[in-house]
């Protein structure tokens, strides 16, 4: 039986991986089914997709959406959708465009308040995809005013912290409508992180979303079993991957979590 990593990341988002290293390194711990689930884009499985099959991995059409509800910041996972979608292109496109604002607005207020960060170069650290806080975060890094990313994070780009910036968000709505009009599935991403999670996620299955990802690092075995029992009395299903986002971490994640083939069936199956 064939293993799959449903949620990774590339430096089209907030990785630091090249999507043909994502494909490499996937397939040196034996996974044959990947997603490249990187932010609001689809940069990465335009550019490796070739690639991926001549290493004999299948490459499903994939993408992190951030999502609001009820003043959460929801994180939904979309799969096996068209990805030649021109609603979803053109919502992309236009997602893109605010959060390059967004990012140019946080270098500002860096620079107000005493950080030389260069929009230049946290541009380039995007390596063409969306500008996100983990790329001005790395910029923090690179000129020394932090040690880490986490550290950016904690000190200057959380919410609340003092160069955060507020960021669009799609509605749960529209984000399911979208991707089931073209004819894809949709996950709750690691759906222990959200603030009161044992209420919210039967919210948002009740909202259209079809699954639920339980095999991820931050779900422990008691929060998996919860929601893998929930999805089946609720007749969805479940996914997991190992939320990889290459160096940003301080260890390997890639390899860690290998979902079966058996799990995914709603999605290879739209494949």
């Amino acid at each position: 039986m064939r293993s799959a990593d449903l949620h990774t990341h590339t430096y089209h988002s907030d990785g630091t991986r090249s999507p043909r290293e994502v494909v490499d390194v996937a397939r040196s711990y034996g996974i044959e089914i990947l997603a490249i689930s990187d932010h609001d884009n689809l940069a990465a499985f335009y550019e490796v997709q070739p690639y991926a099959a001549s290493r004999g991995v299948m490459l499903i059409p994939a993408i992190e959406l951030s999502c609001g509800y009820d003043g959460v910041d929801v994180h939904v996972l979309a799969y096996a959708f068209n990805p030649h979608d021109e609603r979803i292109g053109e919502r992309l496109r236009a997602f893109r465009v605010t959060r390059q604002r967004r990012g140019l607005a946080i270098v500002e207020r860096l620079r107000s308040l005493g950080y030389d960060i260069r929009a230049e170069r946290v541009d380039e650290l995007a390596a063409g995809g969306s500008v996100g806080r983990p790329h001005v975060a790395r910029a923090l890094v690179e000129a020394g005013y932090v040690e880490s990313v986490s550290e950016a994070f904690d000190k200057l780009l959380g919410i609340g912290k003092p160069a955060n910036v507020e960021k669009e968000r799609f509605r749960i709505e529209e984000a399911v409508a979208l991707i089931h009009d073209a004819g894809g599935v949709t996950s709750i991403a690691h759906p222990t992180v959200y603030p009161d999670h044992e209420r919210l996620v039967p919210k948002l299955f009740d909202l259209g979303l079809d699954a639920v990802e339980v095999m991820h690092p931050d779900v422990d075995a008691l929060n998996r079993e919860r929601y893998t029992n929930l999805a089946r009395f609720r007749g969805k299903f479940t996914t997991g991957g190992s939320d990889d986002h290459g160096a940003v971490k301080t260890s390997e994640t890639l390899g860690t979590v290998k979902v079966p083939e058996s799990m995914i069936g709603p999605i290879l199956d739209r494949m």
